[in-house]
């Protein structure tokens, strides 16, 4: 990735929190940014400063001698390392901004980007021919190789192409996971699940025209087409107008004991052993604050005192924390009824797992299937090291030597339509495999959502260190 130039000159761009108003000033005025970077040691990042902050503090008749750190954004929007220009340019976008940190997985600052930098032929349009490159596989490839590309890609879709780049299908994330559901065989080729032929459009395409073709067709992804018939772009939905994950709240049950865990969680909270160098639940935070999610609800009973210590009012995590305190434990549904009654979807996410899943394609999909409530699921495999017979009386049927049993299991995710509040009594011990199962008695619509993203339960010590093994590989 080429990162624009003039992005890495940050000596010009950071300042201390203690710097005074009067200092940052003059130091907007020699950057010529619009914007400063506040840094503790080692360029750990503290927060933002923008020329707009400045003009707003003068107007409030702020002391120029006052702290730049007391005006500063202290909960900027960032971009962690590594990313695309496209991706960066997406985020800025979004959110209205033109500034953009982008950080370690340490919080260190490594660059510094301006959208008027990305907009230009050595940003966005690297980033496009960038993603190309990406995206694009043989219709050949297999279906499990397709799912570790799409991943990696993050664009939710992939492009089937032959030589010369000539369109051969469109493999979608609701392909996969569809086929998935069906019981695909992995090692199947992906031209057999994608749509080959999807909807198109030509090159020379304006943005406002590539929107109305996705709103009308509900599509998310749109291949654009050369006059030779070769794929130059994948067009994104999402660049062209902001995603709602914003207004999507999340609950993390984060209460239970962590028996199986013992003698680790004697004196800490399951969600707060460490994985890696921080709290299995602050990555749980993390990823949904880079989705986008910025209302984090917290359901907590046991030693709850070390989770509210570490994490205060969320601000410095990027997100706004809620804690709601169990009693008595509640199950992993009854705790729900001590919030309020939401006005919106809201998802809910066990404190126990570490996945990579995409929130976005999830609620596109819970949308799609106008569900009350979405179960994640994941494909699990059982081998059975015997021969199996199968009778119909005394009569042997048919003989399986050494099969492999599929199921599909609870991954600990959910999406809820605030309707199903109504179907979980208050006060009581209440799973959430009792919500799913009242909701069918009833003919609520209840949908499964595969879930082909890095996804571990740590429920026992073995879990635990695969945890610190994967987050020591790079695998989260």
């Amino acid at each position: 990735m080429d990162i624009p130039e003039g992005a890495n000159q940050l000596e010009d761009v950071i300042i201390s929190p203690e710097a005074t108003i009067a200092e940052a000033i003059t130091r907007l005025d020699r950057a010529g940014t619009g914007a400063l970077v506040l840094c503790t040691g080692n360029r750990k990042l503290f927060g933002l400063l923008t020329d707009g902050d400045v003009r707003r503090a003068i107007m409030r008749s702020a002391s120029l001698d006052e702290p730049c750190g007391t005006i500063a954004n202290q909960s900027p929007v960032v971009l962690f390392e590594p990313f695309m220009p496209s991706e960066a340019l997406h985020l800025m976008n979004r959110y209205d901004i033109d500034h953009l940190p982008v950080l370690n997985a340490e919080w260190e600052l490594k660059c510094f980007l301006k959208r008027k930098d990305l907009l230009g032929e050595d940003g966005f349009e690297a980033g496009v021919r960038e993603r190309l490159e990406s995206v694009i596989i043989p219709p050949e490839t297999t279906v499990s190789d397709a799912i570790a590309l799409l991943d990696k890609a993050g664009t939710g879709a992939l492009v089937l192409c032959s030589d010369g780049r000539r369109l051969e299908g469109l493999l979608t994330d609701g392909d996969i996971r569809r086929a998935i559901l069906r019981g695909t065989l992995m090692e199947s080729p992906c031209a057999d699940i994608a749509c080959r032929n999807p909807v198109t459009a030509p090159s020379s395409i304006s943005s406002r025209d590539s929107l109305r073709i996705m709103n009308l067709h509900d599509i998310n992804q749109l291949p654009l087409i050369d006059e030779g018939g070769a794929v130059v772009e994948l067009r994104l939905r999402r660049d062209l107008v902001a995603e709602d994950l914003a207004d999507l709240p999340a609950v993390v049950m984060a209460g239970g004991y962590g028996k199986r865990l013992l003698p680790l969680t004697e004196r800490v909270p399951k969600p707060m052993l460490p994985v890696g160098d921080r709290p299995l639940l602050e990555l749980t935070i993390e990823q949904l604050r880079r989705c986008g999610i910025r209302e984090v609800n917290l359901t907590t009973h046991y030693l709850p005192e070390s989770i509210m210590d570490h994490f205060g009012d969320g601000g410095q995590f990027g997100v706004k924390l809620n804690y709601v305190k169990e009693d008595n434990p509640l199950g992993t549904a009854g705790g729900l009824r001590l919030m309020n009654k939401p006005d919106r979807p809201f998802l809910v996410i066990n404190g126990d797992i570490l996945t990579g899943v995409s929130f976005q394609e999830m609620l596109r999909y819970h949308r799609k299937h106008c569900a009350d409530i979405t179960v994640g699921v994941r494909k699990y495999e059982v081998h059975v090291p015997f021969g199996v017979v199968q009778c119909d009386d005394v009569k042997v049927t048919q003989l399986q030597e050494k099969p492999s049993l599929t199921f599909f299991i609870n991954a600990g995710l959910y999406l809820l339509e605030p309707s199903v509040y109504e179907f979980i009594p208050e006060g009581q011990h209440f799973d959430m495999t009792d919500l799913i199962q009242k909701l069918l008695d009833a003919g609520r619509m209840v949908v499964s959502f595969p879930i082909v993203e890095y996804w571990l339960d740590i429920g026992k010590h073995a879990d635990y260190e695969k945890a610190q093994e994967d987050v020591r590989n790079g695998k989260l």
